[in-house]
């Protein structure tokens, strides 16, 4: 009855003009003004494992505050990627594909085993968060451990008679940069933190007799305690400002490391 009644007022409406209308006016007419026209559902584009790529580099580097070193390392790994694949899914990434990348990196890119290594830590980091993310399904990563052959790296520690001496050293006028270097320097052996997490060691990670640190190299939310050595240096820079509200006058790990070496000349033929 209800759809009897609207037809009667569209013949009523053609009344008035004085016509009949065709059986395909009269359904035009309905449709037109009765039929609720339910516009397609957008078709949902389906994310590339290069696209989940740039979200999980989008979403990592701002949670764990990634240096622009960081950002380079990863901006490597999707290269390799995309190098050895464009097209790659994460269904395929099966261990016989996962050797053929390993293959790729060593064979056409040319890289060392260390690098190589690396760069499959790289890798699973991105699948492991992409699988919590629900892009990924395939296991195949956290079973596949490649053999990769390296040169275990001589590990070089300072003794603490060789610390001490580094720390009384009187630094001549004419060098006063390098007391600054000897300061982050002595900071990282008395907190055993890496460079990059002092370089990015700010005003607000220092508390109360401890600091807070997310590394950078691991991503681990550490806090240390300050011994008084570490307290020491804190306190000698507290009252002056540096970029990015930094705590040291950190400079590039390259020069650093030249004036340390620079440094340890001096002591030496001291």
């Amino acid at each position: 009855m209800k759809h009897y009644s609207h037809i009667q007022e569209i013949f009523k409406e053609f009344e008035v003009s004085d016509s009949m209308p065709a059986p395909e006016q009269l359904k035009d007419a309905f449709n037109r003004r009765y039929r609720k026209v339910v516009a397609p559902e957008p078709e949902q584009r389906i994310l590339s494992l290069m696209d989940v790529f740039d979200e999980f580099v989008k979403d990592c580097g701002m949670q764990n505050n990634w240096t622009d070193a960081t950002y380079e390392k990863f901006a490597a790994t999707r290269k390799h990627l995309q190098g050895f694949d464009s097209e790659l899914t994460f269904d395929a990434l099966d261990e016989t594909r996962l050797s053929d990348y390993v293959n790729y990196l060593r064979d056409t890119k040319n890289l060392r085993n260390s690098t190589i290594g690396k760069q499959m830590g790289f890798l699973g980091w991105f699948l492991r968060w992409s699988k919590r993310k629900g892009y990924n399904n395939n296991n195949a990563f956290e079973t596949f451990k490649p053999k990769l052959k390296t040169t275990q790296k001589k590990v070089i520690f300072l003794t603490w008679e060789e610390l001490n001496k580094l720390r009384e050293y009187p630094i001549p006028e004419t060098k006063k940069y390098l007391e600054r270097v000897r300061d982050v320097f002595l900071f990282c052996c008395f907190t055993g933190l890496r460079y990059s997490d002092v370089f990015n060691l700010k005003r607000s990670d220092v508390k109360a007799g401890h600091i807070e640190v997310t590394t950078v190299k691991t991503a681990d939310s550490l806090i240390i305690e300050l011994n008084n050595h570490s307290k020491a240096i804190l306190d000698k820079y507290k009252n002056i400002p540096f970029a990015n509200d930094k705590v040291l006058p950190v400079i590039t790990n390259q020069k650093m490391n030249d004036y340390l070496k620079r440094a340890w000349r001096a002591i030496r033929y001291r």
